[in-house]
């Protein structure tokens, strides 16, 4: 697949996605402290990132970012245009703020990898899922960072 295809999914993935996502929210219920923790674990230094550009609300800012990564990964299946359109916009974004691209992976990888912890053991076709999915959007986030990077500045 060429960096600007979709994927199309089989009719039992978004199904399947679902009762991964539904069992994730019976287990943690808001998955913004599990997330925001691993990230921040990954990624010390995001923390300031996040305090300069939250003004204050800091933790408003990191639940929606949150909730914006995981409407991604829930959407992808569904809606890959409408995902690929968001991505478009808001990879250049976080550019111009200065934010390395490597938060903004960092963040959608911190919520496949929270949610691909709540699995069972040994569920390998719940994690073959999540990894496609965490495959399909980095790729389209380095996508549209690369193709910043060649903008005139």
């Amino acid at each position: 697949m060429s960096s600007n295809q979709q994927s199309v999914a089989s009719p039992g993935q978004q199904a399947r996605l679902e009762t991964i996502l539904e069992a994730a929210a019976e287990t943690l219920g808001d998955i913004t402290p599990a997330v925001m923790a691993l990230y921040y674990q990954r990624y010390p230094a995001a923390r300031q990132s996040f305090v300069e550009h939250g003004c204050g609300y800091t933790a408003r800012l990191e639940a929606g970012m949150v909730d914006s990564a995981l409407y991604c990964l829930m959407t992808w299946f569904e809606r890959p245009l409408e995902i690929d359109v968001t991505l478009a916009d808001t990879v250049p974004h976080h550019a111009v703020l200065n934010i390395p691209i490597d938060y903004f992976v960092g963040l959608q990888e911190a919520v496949v990898d929270v949610i691909a912890g709540t699995l069972e053991p040994g569920d390998s076709s719940s994690c073959a899922l999540l990894e496609e999915l965490r495959a399909a959007l980095v790729s389209r986030i380095r996508f549209y960072a690369a193709q910043g990077e060649g903008a005139p500045a």
